[in-house]
């Protein structure tokens, strides 16, 4: 009986066994690139999930606008530490039951102010408030607030705060739902970074 001849495995063919190795590193390679961005995103992404808010999304002229927004806080017990990051374009001023935590001025590429906040909270609700605004009525204002036992990021700005345009919602709250931008990276934004070493935590203001 005459032997068939042996049909040799298509990968013992030199072309064909390259291209599966090239495929093998393409798709390697995109592996190792997609960790490395998410890796450099979490990096990047200070804030989480917080959006950037303002006042209102109609601007019918260029003028100074200031507002404040607030978000309560309920906590079960008081934290060790409390780190809020803020960035308002361009200035803010930040509250905790009505006491001052500190103030600045921001422009796009500025980094976060930091400010410890702990020894202004209580067990119980919180009320946190943030003057804001700016002189030709466009700004954002994005907030988040790291806490020891809650984690990164356990309370940002979102669609929960509140806005008003009177002083007495450091107090007693605001009224009014505020314009959410969406999160960072945003246009003219970017990603806010934290103070490099030797850079203020907290813009003068």
């Amino acid at each position: 009986m005459e032997e068939k001849p042996r049909r040799e495995p298509p990968l013992s063919r030199p072309g064909i066994a390259l291209l599966y190795v090239l495929a093998l590193a393409i798709v390697a390679a995109g592996a190792i690139r997609a960790t490395l961005w998410a890796h450099a995103e979490r990096e990047l992404n200070r804030t989480g999930d917080a959006r950037w808010i303002w006042y209102s999304r109609e601007i019918k002229e260029a003028g100074p606008v200031s507002f404040v927004a607030t978000r309560d806080v309920v906590l079960d017990r008081v934290p060790l530490r409390a780190t809020a990051k803020v960035f308002a374009d361009r200035w803010h001023v930040l509250w905790v039951n009505g006491r001052r935590a500190g103030g600045g001025t921001q422009t796009p590429g500025a980094p976060l102010a930091l400010y410890e906040i702990g020894p202004l909270l209580s067990r119980g609700v919180n009320r946190i408030a943030i003057e804001a605004g700016s002189e030709t009525g466009a700004g954002g204002l994005l907030f988040s607030l790291d806490l020891t036992d809650s984690g990164r990021d356990a309370v940002v700005s979102d669609d929960r705060w509140r806005v008003d345009t009177s002083r007495d919602a450091i107090r007693s709250g605001g009224r009014y739902r505020p314009a959410v931008w969406g999160r960072p990276p945003m246009y003219p934004w970017g990603w806010p970074r934290v103070p490099r070493p030797n850079e203020p935590a907290a813009p003068p203001g």
